[in-house]
């Protein structure tokens, strides 16, 4: 091999050996900007939580008329007189139909007979007759009572004529409404009389304000039927609104109670102690850290609860640390977690 061959080989020799060397110092230059900005990454990591707004109760339901009753056929005697018609609407009072007693009819008659026959007799004015037609007479002044008696309205509302057989004649419904509904045994517990209430009618999305006006402590019905499946109780619950518009009867509708509780459920992690031993957690306003005093109520190594210095809504600190001060910026991405534990989008 010629001197020039051997310098040749030599110099490829370097730049083989250059270029490796240079791949190394790139790949460990990159190795090392990664592993600087993950730590970076995971320094700027901040975890948050939302306090969840108060429990919300969902009840279905169906409007119904606040009074409602059902007048049948009369067992004794029949109707000489009915004094309404279907749809008609009437006031507390009315008379609705009168019922002619044909049995007691005929007593009165035969009592006024004996009377006249009692009276063509008493030509000498017999005081003893004459007590007797007295006697007569008022029995037959509280059989009339009988005789046609006046069936009336118990209160203003609006009459059906029920045609069917074997159903009620005549059916008087009020003109006022209320929603009647069911909850479980599980929910039951959480409600109270006067509980304000939203209620929207599904069939028209309409939302209308009542409360809770009703609150049965009797079970009407349970599901479930085996022992993996408690068996759960339902009780009725009555509803009253506080607007009667756009309300019919039978339509179904779906209450939403929210149950007020100022107290407030948050991470054991996110306490933190201040110089006197106080508790206090780190809170989100804007994106900006804030002290903030908090009273507790209960706690465990999971949750405490608060009952004083948070609101629901609210958003704080999970786990924050010694190097966090009020008034530093939390990062963009950091994480927010929800009540339950779950990322929040």
């Amino acid at each position: 091999m010629s001197f020039l061959e051997k310098l040749k080989n030599k110099k490829i020799k370097i730049v083989v050996g250059i270029t490796v060397v240079s791949s190394l110092l790139i790949g460990v230059y990159y190795l090392h900007n990664k592993k600087s900005n993950t730590i970076n990454s995971e320094e700027n990591y901040v975890e948050t939580y939302t306090i969840a707004d108060n429990e919300k109760i969902f009840i279905n339901g169906v409007i119904l008329p606040t009074k409602s009753k059902e007048f049948s056929m009369p067992t004794e005697g029949e109707i000489s007189k009915l004094n309404v018609t279907n749809g008609k609407i009437v006031k507390e009072g009315d008379v609705l139909f009168t019922v002619k007693n044909e049995s007691v009819i005929s007593e009165i008659d035969s009592l006024k007979s004996q009377i006249n026959e009692l009276k063509k007799s008493n030509i000498d004015n017999d005081p003893i007759i004459n007590a007797e037609i007295n006697k007569l007479e008022s029995q037959v002044s509280t059989l009339n009572k009988k005789a046609y008696i006046d069936t009336t309205a118990p209160f203003a509302g609006k009459v059906y004529l029920n045609d069917q057989d074997g159903s009620s004649m005549i059916t008087l419904q009020s003109s006022t409404f209320y929603m009647k509904g069911q909850t479980s045994e599980q929910d039951l517990p959480k409600l109270q009389i006067d509980d304000p209430v939203t209620v929207t009618i599904l069939s028209t999305s309409k939302k209308v304000t009542g409360r809770v006006s009703a609150i049965s402590d009797r079970p009407t019905s349970s599901q479930g039927d085996n022992m993996n499946n408690p068996t759960l109780s339902y009780y009725d619950i009555d509803i009253s609104f506080e607007d009667q518009e756009d309300l019919v009867n039978g339509f179904h509708v779906q209450a939403c109670i929210e149950i007020t509780d100022s107290l407030c459920k948050i991470p054991s992690s996110s306490i933190l102690k201040d110089e006197n031993d106080k508790p206090y957690v780190f809170k989100s306003y804007d994106g900006i850290l804030k002290k903030q005093k908090i009273e507790i109520q209960s706690q465990n190594d999971e949750f405490t609860v608060v009952k004083d210095g948070l609101d629901k809504q609210d958003i704080i600190i999970r786990y924050p640390s010694d190097k966090m001060n009020e008034g530093d910026a939390i990062p963009v991405d950091t994480l927010g977690i929800d009540t339950e534990g779950m990322q929040s989008e």
